[in-house]
Parts: C-alpha cells; sequence; structure tokens
C-alpha cells in the first residue's frame, strides 16, 4: 500500500471527470466523426462503381448509335455515288445529244490544257496537257455533260456532299460546282496518280463498288476532304472514276452536333489510323490543330496526306486503340492523352473502313461525385474543429469547478485529517467543529464519538484481545470452509440452469420435427429399395444392350465382307434379293439408331434411380458442401408424380458456388413447398423455381399460381400444427419444420401472397456457417 501513489484532492476530482465524463464523450463524438468520414468514403466508392459503369455500358451503346448513324448517311452517299457512275457509264456508251453551247465553252490555255471558260450552271471540265486532245477526246468530253444535271442535283439534295465528279484514265475531269480549272489545277496534271482514282481501280476495288478514301488535300481548292469514289467500265475498261466529295469541315461540324454528356466528344478515324475529323475540345487532348482549310498557294501536284502526327496507328499513346482500328473490334478502352487519363469507345462504321471513338475524359466522369465528397469532407472538418474548440472551453470549466470544489472539500478534510492524528497519539477526546458539507459534519461527530468510545473500548481492548484473536482464527476458517462450499453449489445450480434450458429448446425443435422426420425416413427407405431393386436389373439390361450393339455391328461388318468375298453372280444376286426380302439395309440403318437410344434410355433411368438413393439418405444430418440446384434436382424427382397432373413446372436456375449445410434437411424445405404449392392449385397451375446468389449467399424463389393465404392467417403460418387444409390433408408441422431448419441454417424465409392469385417463398441460405453453428 504505501508504494501506492498520492493524489491531491483537486486531481482526483479533475480525474474522475476526466475518466467518467470527458473520455466517454470524446470516445463517442471521435466515432461518430469516424462514422461521418468512412460513411461518406463509402458512398462516394459506390456512387464512382455505379457511375462508372453507367458511363461504360452508356458510352458503348451511344458510340454503337452514331457509327450506325454515320454509316446509314455514308451509305447514302455510296448509293448516290454508284448512281452517277451509273449514268456516267449510259452517257459513255450511247450516243447522245449534245447541248449546242457545250463546244464553244471549251478552248486550250496557253499551257497546253482543253478546259471550259464559261459557266453556264453545268460542270467545270479539264483535259490535262499529258493527253494529247483530239476528236474523240472532245466527243467524250461533250458527252459527258449529260450528267450535269445529275451532279448538280447530288450537290444541292445532300448536306455532306460538296462537290460531284468524274476523272478518266486519260486525264480529263468533269466536276460540279464549276470553278476556273484552269487557275487551279497544274497543266500536267496526272488523275490517275491520285488516291480519289487509283483507290476504285481493279487493283485496289475489284469488286467494282463504291469504296471511301482517306483523308487529303482536294487538287480543286476545297480543302481536306474525303471521297466516295466508283469506277466506270466499259467491258473490262476501266474508262474512269466518278466521287462525290465530303469536307472535313462538314464533318466536324456533324461531329459537334452529336450530344454527348461528360463534355465527351467523337473522333472520326481512316482505315489507315489517321484521324479524319477531329472537333476543337479534342485538340489539347491530342496535342494537334485540325486541318480543315489550305493554303494554295501553288497547285496540288501530288497525293497530300495528313501528317503522322495525325495516324493513331504510329504513335505510341494510342496503341490499345490502335489495336481496335486494326481488328476493326468494337469495345471500350482507357489510355493517357497528354498524362490525363481517359475513356475511349470505339466503334467501327461498316462498308467504309472507318471507324468512330468516343473519348471522355474519366475526371469529368466523377467530377460530382468528387465535388460532394469534397463539400463533405469540409462540413466534416468544420464539425472537427467546432468540438475542439467546445471541448477547449468546457476543459476548462469543468477545470475550475473542479478547483472550486476542492477547496470546499480538501480544507473540512484537513481537519478531520488532524482529530484523526490527535486520536492516534493518544488524545481521545475531541472538540465537536461546524462543517458545510453533511458528509463531513457527520464525520467530524462520528470522530468525536469515536474518540470517547476509544478510551472506553482502549480499557477492554487489552483483556479482549488475546480471547478475539483465538475466535478470529477458529472464525476464518469455518466462514472459508462455508463459502467454498457455497461458491461450488452456486456453479453447479448455474450449469444445470443453463443445461435444462438447452434441453428444453431442443425438446421444442425435436418435438415439431419428429413426425415429419419420420414420414421422410419411410420415404427414403421406400425410395433406397426401388433404387437397389431396379439398379440391379438395370445393370445387366445395360451390359446386354451394349454387347448386343457390338455383336450387331459385327454381323452387319460380316455380311459386308461376305459379300465382297462372293463372287458367283448368281449367288451374289440371290443375296441382293435376301437382303432386299428381309429389308437389311433399312434394318442396317435403324438398328445403331434403336440401340443407341435404348443406352441413353438406361443412362436416364440410372439418373432417376441416382437421384432416388441421393434423396433416400435423407436421416445424413452431416455438415457438408452441396449445391442447391442438385437438391431441387433430386427433389424434384420424388415429387414430380404428386405435381405433374397439378402444375406446370418452370425452372430457372442460375449458376450457384457451393454452400456448407445438411443436404437432406434442404431435400425436406423443397418438397414441403413443392408440395403446398401443388395443394394449392385447385385446377391447372404454374409452380415457379429460380435460384441466384446474392449477399454472400444462395436464394431460391419458389412461387405458384394457386388460391393463395388469407391475409388473416398469413402471420400464422409458420406456427407448430397451424393448417388451413382441410382434416387429413396435412400436419401444420411443413412450414413449421422448414422455417426451422432455414433458421438452423442462419438463412432468412419471406413469403408473399396475394389471395386469388398465388403465393412466393424466398429463402436465402449463406455460403458459410460458423464453426460454433455446425455443432
Amino acid at each position: 500500500m504505501n508504494h501506492l501513489p498520492k493524489y491531491t484532492v483537486v486531481s482526483l476530482i479533475w480525474r474522475s471527470y476526466i475518466k467518467s465524463a470527458l473520455i466517454p464523450i470524446l470516445l463517442i463524438e471521435v466515432a461518430l466523426l469516424a462514422a461521418y468520414f468512412a460513411t461518406n468514403t463509402f458512398i462516394r466508392d459506390q456512387n464512382v462503381r455505379h457511375l462508372e459503369a453507367q458511363v461504360r455500358e452508356e458510352l458503348r451503346g451511344m458510340a454503337t448509335r452514331e457509327a450506325d448513324l454515320i454509316s446509314t448517311r455514308l451509305a447514302a452517299v455510296s448509293v448516290q455515288t454508284q448512281l452517277l457512275a451509273d449514268a456516267t457509264q449510259r452517257a459513255l456508251m450511247v450516243e447522245s445529244l449534245v447541248p449546242e453551247d457545250e463546244p464553244s465553252r471549251y478552248q486550250f490555255s496557253p499551257d497546253g490544257a482543253w478546259v471550259t471558260t464559261q459557266d453556264n450552271g453545268g460542270a467545270a471540265g479539264f483535259y490535262s496537257n499529258v493527253t494529247e486532245v483530239g476528236e474523240a477526246e472532245k466527243q467524250k468530253a461533250w458527252k459527258l455533260s449529260t450528267t450535269d444535271y445529275l451532279m448538280r442535283s447530288l450537290v444541292e439534295s445532300s448536306p455532306l456532299v460538296a462537290q460531284a465528279y468524274f476523272n478518266s484514265y486519260d486525264s480529263f475531269n468533269r466536276i460540279y460546282p464549276y470553278f476556273d480549272t484552269a487557275s487551279q489545277y497544274p497543266a500536267d496534271l496526272r488523275i490517275p496518280d491520285y488516291n480519289f482514282y487509283y483507290d476504285a481501280d481493279a487493283t485496289h476495288n475489284p469488286e467494282r463498288k463504291p469504296v471511301w478514301t482517306d483523308v487529303y488535300i482536294d487538287p480543286a481548292g476545297q480543302g481536306w476532304m474525303a471521297s466516295c469514289v466508283a469506277p466506270v467500265y466499259t467491258g473490262d475498261f476501266l474508262e474512269g472514276v466518278v466521287g462525290l466529295d465530303i469536307l472535313v469541315k462538314d464533318i466536324i461540324n456533324d461531329l459537334l452536333k452529336l450530344q454527348i454528356p461528360w463534355n465527351a466528344y467523337a473522333v472520326l478515324i481512316g482505315r489507315d489510323g489517321v484521324l479524319m475529323a477531329l472537333p476543337p475540345q479534342g485538340e489539347v487532348d491530342w496535342g494537334l490543330d485540325e486541318l480543315t482549310d489550305h493554303s494554295y498557294e501553288s497547285a496540288i501536284q501530288q497525293d497530300t496526306f495528313k501528317p503522322d502526327a495525325f495516324n493513331v496507328l504510329a504513335r505510341s499513346d494510342t496503341q490499345e486503340l490502335a489495336a481496335r482500328i486494326k481488328d476493326s473490334s468494337p469495345g471500350l478502352i482507357s489510355m493517357e492523352l497528354q498524362q490525363r487519363s481517359k475513356l475511349v469507345a470505339f466503334n467501327p462504321i461498316p462498308d467504309t473502313g472507318w471507324g468512330l471513338a468516343l473519348v471522355v475524359d474519366e475526371d469529368e466522369i466523377f467530377s460530382e461525385a468528387n465535388a460532394l465528397q469534397q463539400r463533405f469532407e469540409r462540413v466534416g472538418l468544420w464539425m472537427l474543429a467546432g468540438l475542439v474548440f467546445f471541448y477547449v472551453i468546457f476543459f476548462l470549466w469543468l477545470y475550475r469547478k473542479a478547483l472550486g470544489l476542492s477547496r470546499h472539500i480538501a480544507a473540512p478534510l484537513q481537519t478531520l485529517a488532524n482529530m484523526i492524528e490527535a486520536i492516534g497519539g493518544g488524545d481521545y477526546r475531541q472538540i465537536g467543529r461546524y462543517f458545510e458539507v453533511k458528509e463531513i459534519q457527520q464525520t467530524s461527530d462520528g470522530l468525536v464519538a469515536m474518540g470517547e468510545k476509544l478510551e472506553n473500548s482502549n480499557r477492554r481492548l487489552k483483556t479482549l484481545t488475546e480471547t478475539l484473536e483465538k475466535l478470529n482464527v477458529d472464525l476464518e476458517r469455518r466462514v472459508s470452509e462455508r463459502t467454498s462450499a457455497l461458491e461450488r453449489a452456486n456453479k453447479q445450480l448455474e450449469e444445470d440452469k443453463a443445461e435444462q434450458g438447452r434441453l428444453y429448446e431442443k425438446l421444442r425443435s425435436t418435438q415439431a420435427q419428429l413426425v415429419q422426420t419420420e414420414k421422410l425416413a419411410s420415404l427414403g427407405q421406400l425410395a433406397a429399395g426401388v433404387a437397389h431393386e431396379i439398379n440391379n436389373p438395370l445393370s445387366f439390361i445395360n451390359s446386354n444392350v451394349v454387347c448386343l450393339k457390338d455383336y450387331a455391328e459385327s454381323l452387319v461388318e460380316m455380311i459386308d465382307k461376305f459379300e465382297q468375298a462372293v463372287t458367283d453372280v448368281d449367288l451374289k444376286a440371290e443375296l441382293q434379293r435376301q437382303k432386299e426380302n428381309y429389308q437389311f439395309d433399312f434394318i442396317n440403318e435403324e438398328l445403331p439408331d434403336l440401340i443407341n437410344d435404348s443406352i441413353e434410355g438406361v443412362r436416364r433411368v440410372r439418373k432417376i434411380v441416382e437421384n432416388l438413393r441421393e434423396f433416400s439418405h435423407s436421416g445424413n444430418t452431416e455438415w457438408q458442401s452441396a449445391n442447391l440446384n442438385d437438391c431441387i434436382a433430386s427433389t424434384l424427382t420424388i415429387a414430380f408424380n404428386e405435381i405433374k397432373y397439378k402444375a406446370e413446372i418452370k425452372q430457372d436456375l442460375a449458376d450457384l458456388p457451393n454452400i456448407y449445410c445438411i443436404p437432406s434437411q434442404l431435400n425436406q424445405i423443397i418438397l414441403n413447398l413443392l408440395v403446398n404449392a401443388a395443394q394449392a392449385i385447385e385446377e391447372r397451375g404454374e409452380i415457379a423455381l429460380r435460384t441466384y446468389a446474392d449477399n454472400d449467399g444462395v436464394v431460391l424463389d419458389v412461387s405458384d399460381t394457386g388460391k393463395g393465404i388469407p391475409a388473416a392467417v398469413k402471420s400464422k403460418i409458420f406456427d407448430p400444427f397451424f393448417t388451413t387444409k382441410d382434416i387429413g390433408e396435412g400436419t401444420g408441422l411443413g412450414l413449421s419444420i422448414s422455417y426451422g431448419i432455414v433458421q438452423a441454417h442462419n438463412g432468412t424465409i419471406e413469403v408473399e401472397s396475394t389471395e386469388g392469385e398465388g403465393t412466393r417463398f424466398k429463402i436465402w441460405l449463406p455460403l458459410k456457417q460458423d464453426d460454433s453453428d455446425k455443432q
């Protein structure tokens, strides 16, 4: 005791305040704040996961829809291109009337090109000086003026088409709308060297159908564009190529019109991986300035395409997207552009080789969730700051209260200490004093009285000391013995009481299950006997059928070899007549199927026997790993005769993980529910069985189209011996036992019923059980 720490009154009061008031309150507040921040983080994470899944699904669907829409519009342009190709072919092959003013529109330029010089509302013409223009060439150019009306109609009726043209193998160009071709084209223009011609030739387009080019600079002065081109043949000779041009800036304008959430944007990609159309909001991400217009300071002498920086296949930061483009496979990918994470939905555009990519910044997707989390965190920090300020003030106030209280207690206690010290020193008679605190006053009065008594008792103390010491030794011994006996009796009493409680619960459960268990045991014994009796003859039936199959194949093989060995013509003919008489070919064709059907029938019977044998083990109450779907299959085998005339059984069984359970008890639940459902159906109905995984467990959903359960008795259906059936049809124990089994498996059972419509039972069972639950 001398080594215990000593405290002042003020420190004791202060420590008492801290232990009994401040620390519990502080812990509660800290726990609440921790729960607040944890809940906030959990909600944010759940929102992010849900939002990400939703965005992925919507982005994938949006990419598919927009790609299909673009494909539809481009398909219309392809149809128009083929229409122009057909009209041009007819104009070249058929002698047609040339307009009177058409020849007067042409003359040779100073550089030797033969060009149109007048705009009569039709197309412009240009014959390069690489071809010597004679009468045949002029007649060809004039005949093609009959296609001007179609070119004009295609350009003016389609918002996508910027210009229509025909390019011949000998570098003649007829193009609408009209422009000064002499000032735009180089005089020695070689048209077959450009992609808008050779992409449609026999080498690149053997199918002779409309095809799309990649993005290039238009020699006709329209800037960056892509073309739909189609060949024009006379027989097998390629006369030239017709084409319809669409401008990159028009494609971008169409992409900008797409209503894509999360500030996402669309990118059009060519079959060679070149970014054909890049909206302004994507230029920063890709580190590019889109090319739409071109400064024509000089004529375009050759194919001019976008630089490699626009090629997805050549960039190191877009290799996953490049793989999608090469395979023409749609899908979602994640990649980094300018050190920012992007989610990209890619979908190929059929018949063009192009692809549409929707690009969204992942930070944009989660911006609202992140902002909400930050607001909650700020609120939490303000709450924390407020609590700190409150507790500082509260601590100071409590400390002042402790000081004041200690002064009221310490002074009287010191006086009492002095009185005790005096009494201890032999000064037994003390003068009474007045104190404000009632308990201290009582202590003071007691000390005065005690002093007087001590004075009187001290005289007798010496005499009684020896006697008391002897009695004390004996008393301690007897008390110790009695205390030990009482402790042993009390412990035994508590153990007996606990054992009685367990036995009572077990007795009540056993009483409810006794009748049903006896019935199932009899059913199991019968099923085991039937399975055994069927399985024995089934084994030799299966063996005989297999042997029969082998013998039949051997006989057929022997007959075939015998027929091959016979060389006598008459004997061979007689053998053929006998085969026809006994329908040998028909038997040979049908016999394998008949034997295989028999083997399959034996296999099915074996499956039924196996289910009967498995169900017959209902007395097995060991916990083990089992599959709920297997329990349903074996129980349906037993209950099928009870059900098949009353209801049609529909099954929707998902792939389930195994659960730790007592399979025989699950069979008992399923059988009770199936029989109850069948008995609830008055005429012909339906029983639906559905299983699925849910929340670390599996769910069995059994519904019927029977007469339902009245609302007034629905709360009683799990009570032992309660039944709504007629006398003799049920004991009222089936659902009570099922409820008890579900509880023993730490599961739940729910019921929904509408009178006149049907009933649904939903049972949830956990995947695992605690070790204490398996005893």
